[in-house]
């Protein structure tokens, strides 16, 4: 006993030590950077006034570029830069997602990037105790993938830097999960003698230019996999489609409030419209409780209502749970178009969904194709609840307040609910698949994302059924699904007879066999929409982004 008390007191010590000795060298870091950076100002002022000229003269636009950039412990700043590109280059884009980024950038903006000189302004950011000469380069405040990856190593709870060691070991080069590891390696490894590594490694970095690609990653890249790109999905995905309709875009913001926050459809919304450069602003609120009455809807031009409950295993729930759905799905958002309606929103947007057309068809059935004369008829209380707020939804509408309804398919992604996760795990375990064929409708929540922003930005009215612009079928999926994990799942006729016999069987095995291989698909020709492209990826390629977004997380 008194051996081990000896030992839990050594190890006291040694952990107390080893946080004194970090808390001093957080002191004389601070010291080093007040005065290095402070003579830095000093005697580059000559360099920094010539620097300022020669960008007047270049172009026209501020001599200063600033933008928010991710600090320490994931708080915003506003770093300072020299201006290397033309005025009106989207602010919040990195350089790789730019449609051709050399244009955009200026005479002397091109010299200034090649020595690193555009970066001198962060001394005054240094002095502001903002950023320290040496520490993980701040990422910009929508570069979600890269925060997150930090995390796992800490690297967001230290002072960004103006150099560090993922700079001097690659820098645009790097793709994101190594340029994360790399600052955790700095965090592991804090100290003077990293510090003076890093600082001496600048210096040959610099002078050779080392890791700069112009029009390069921005410290974002695409995941490459056998020499080629895959699809950029996310943010990233939005900037991409920012970058093109951009020049078409009004002056001006429209304020979207999304009525359920935190959910799935939601946050995503939200983070694909903050990539549009301000034209959006999006607030989220939480719908539970009565609170949300009290929040001021006027400021808003859209309410985005996806607050609901999702799909269940309607054959084993009680007569409470099924009047929940009602009390949600239905009078909860038609309170909240009355709300906004009365607040004087000019838009309304709900999430409805294919299940108000009841279920899919049985498996080994005719495909059940739904076309513009096919009429609701929801199968069970959760359909039912979704139709009887899409009708009365509907019933709102003044001149003065549209009523836009949505009520697409599966939706399926990086990190989405039901049934793609399944399918992910069956792909991930079965060697061998049922050959069964059948047709589904699916809709990948980019898809889904720049569909909600075209109906907000045309401030449509009506009802609208996006989905993918290719059919799925379960086996396929599963087959694509594997293959991006570099497994092969062969497709077996031989097990048709077995999804048969399961069908076939009554209770629940017989309700999934009809709900994995069943089919329910919407006519292509409901899904155009005149006024702008919503389905970037192939379905392949959006299976690929979902992959490689789960990938990510895990």
């Amino acid at each position: 006993m008194d051996q081990r008390e000896d030992e839990n007191k050594m190890l006291h010590k040694k952990v107390s030590r080893k946080k004194k000795k970090h808390t001093c060298y957080l002191k004389c870091k601070r010291a080093m950077d007040l005065a290095l950076s402070g003579m830095a100002v000093f005697f580059l002022s000559p360099v920094l006034l010539g620097i300022s000229i020669a960008i007047k003269l270049d172009s026209k636009g501020p001599v200063i570029f600033r933008q928010k950039r991710v600090g320490i412990h994931k708080s915003h700043f506003e770093i300072y830069k020299f201006r290397t590109m033309y005025a009106d280059t989207p602010k919040d884009m990195p350089t790789h997602l730019l449609k051709n980024p050399e244009a955009m950038v200026t005479r002397t903006g091109a010299f200034l990037r090649k020595y690193s000189l555009d970066e001198l302004p962060q001394l005054f950011n240094i002095l502001r105790g903002e950023m320290s000469i040496v520490g993980p380069r701040p990422a910009l405040w929508n570069q979600y993938d890269l925060v997150a990856e930090r995390d796992k190593y800490g690297a967001n709870d230290v002072l960004p830097g103006l150099t560090g060691w993922a700079q001097i070991n690659g820098r645009d080069e790097l793709e994101i999960p190594v340029k994360a590891r790399l600052d955790g390696e700095y965090v592991k490894k804090f100290g003077l003698w990293m510090d003076l590594r890093c600082m001496l490694g600048t210096v040959f970095a610099v002078v050779g230019h080392k890791g700069v690609v112009e029009g390069g990653t921005g410290t974002i890249t695409s995941i490459r996999r056998k020499g080629q790109d895959e699809p950029v999905g996310g943010v990233l995905a939005a900037q991409q489609v920012y970058a093109k309709v951009r020049e078409s875009l009004p002056d001006g913001s429209k304020k979207v409030l999304v009525t359920g926050a935190g959910s799935y459809i939601g946050t995503a919304v939200r983070q694909w419209l903050s990539a549009f450069g301000g034209r959006y602003e999006v607030t989220e609120l939480n719908m539970h409780g009565g609170l949300w009455k009290m929040h001021d809807f006027s400021k808003y031009d859209t309410v985005f209502h996806v607050a609901g409950i999702a799909h269940a295993d309607t054959g084993n729930v009680s007569k409470e749970q099924k009047q929940l759905y009602y009390e949600v799905n239905r009078d909860l958002a038609l309170e909240a178009a009355k709300a906004a309606r009365s607040a004087g929103v000019r838009q309304f947007v709900y999430m409805s969904s294919i299940i108000i057309y009841g279920e899919s068809a049985p498996c080994f059935a005719d495909a059940r194709r739904i076309t513009a004369k096919t009429k609701p008829q929801p199968a069970n209380f959760y359909g039912n609840s979704k139709w009887q707020a899409d009708k009365k939804l509907r019933e709102l509408e003044t001149p003065g307040f549209q009523v836009c309804v949505l009520r697409p398919p599966m939706i399926y992604g990086a990190g989405s609910k039901g049934n793609y996760p399944v399918l992910a795990k069956l792909a991930a375990a079965a060697p061998v698949f049922p050959d069964v064929k059948n047709e589904r409708s699916v809709l990948h929540i980019d898809h889904l994302c720049e569909f909600v922003r075209l109906v907000i930005e045309n401030e449509e009215t009506g009802v609208f059924f996006p989905q993918d612009a290719e059919y799925a079928d379960t086996a396929s999926l599963v087959r694509m699904i594997a293959a991006e994990h570099g497994k092969r799942v062969r497709l077996v006729k031989a097990l048709a007879p077995c999804v048969r016999v399961a069908a076939l069987l009554p209770g629940r095995i017989g309700r999934l066999a009809d709900k994995a291989f069943g089919s329910l698909s919407y006519e292509m020709a409901l899904s155009v929409y005149p006024k702008g492209e919503y389905r970037i990826h192939s379905l392949r390629e959006s299976i690929a982004v979902t992959e490689s977004g789960n990938a990510a997380t895990k």
